[in-house]
């Protein structure tokens, strides 16, 4: 496993994410959501599929709006998406604040945790086994992580980094297209345990549907712009860093 590598020169973008992380986690309480399509939520220890960003646990969101729309992130088949409110008090948690730290922490983890389909494309395997050894984390001692949230269209763009087409400040531009904020996962037991539901599910309008596509197109659009226009960099390909 990786010894911890932390941003050395903060862009302006990533030093506003680790203020208003910092500010987040200053509170001994924190108010999270989670948008889903089932009706009749009851997470525990080890919830959700394995092949998410960060593997089994809750994914949540500070921010209201986007818990909404997350609600209707999967296809619902014509049915409601719901909103679920929780609080956790954190004060006796170990955080891990995948913000802080170089962005190779990040891609390492989501190439550790989520199935990619490889075909045609076998030659990645080398690579991607390459950035795990490097830069994955042991996150076994944590019981929340606090990083960005990967839907598959940015998981696309992880891939396309990984394979040598964009350049590593182009991904991490494209990390913030969409305003898709941080996510918090729950991921021990003991944060479990101390996770409350806060009222009862609320049943969220349609229209954020199409907001959550609406935000995923632009995002989309944006990356594909800033693809079509990457200039000549030097070390920002994906071997500079491995």
């Amino acid at each position: 496993m990786s010894d911890i590598i932390t941003k050395e020169k903060p862009t302006m973008p990533e030093q506003a994410e680790i203020g208003a992380v910092n500010k987040l986690l200053s509170q001994k309480v924190l108010r999270l959501y989670h948008g889903s399509k089932d009706k009749d939520l009851k997470p525990d220890f080890a919830f959700d599929n394995a092949n998410n960003d960060y593997g089994k646990g809750l994914y949540t969101t500070p921010e209201i709006e986007l818990g909404r729309e997350w609600a209707y992130s999967s296809y619902t088949h014509g049915d409601k998406g719901y909103l679920y409110t929780y609080e956790i008090d954190i004060s006796d948690l170990k955080v891990l604040d995948l913000t802080r730290l170089d962005s190779m922490h990040w891609l390492a983890e989501l190439l550790y945790n989520r199935k990619i389909d490889l075909s045609g494309r076998e030659a990645l395997q080398d690579t991607i086994g390459e950035i795990i050894k490097k830069y994955k984390l042991d996150t076994d001692e944590y019981d929340i992580i606090v990083g960005y949230r990967a839907n598959d269209s940015y998981f696309t763009y992880a891939i396309d980094f990984v394979s040598g087409a964009i350049y590593r400040d182009t991904l991490e531009t494209a990390l913030r297209n969409g305003n898709l904020g941080i996510q918090v996962f729950i991921k021990s037991k003991k944060a479990f345990d101390l996770l409350k539901a806060v009222g009862n599910a609320e049943e969220v309008d349609d229209r954020y549907a199409t907001f959550y596509r609406n935000r995923d197109k632009e995002a989309r659009e944006k990356y594909m712009a800033d693809r079509k226009n990457q200039t000549s960099r030097i070390k920002q390909r994906v071997f500079d860093f491995l």
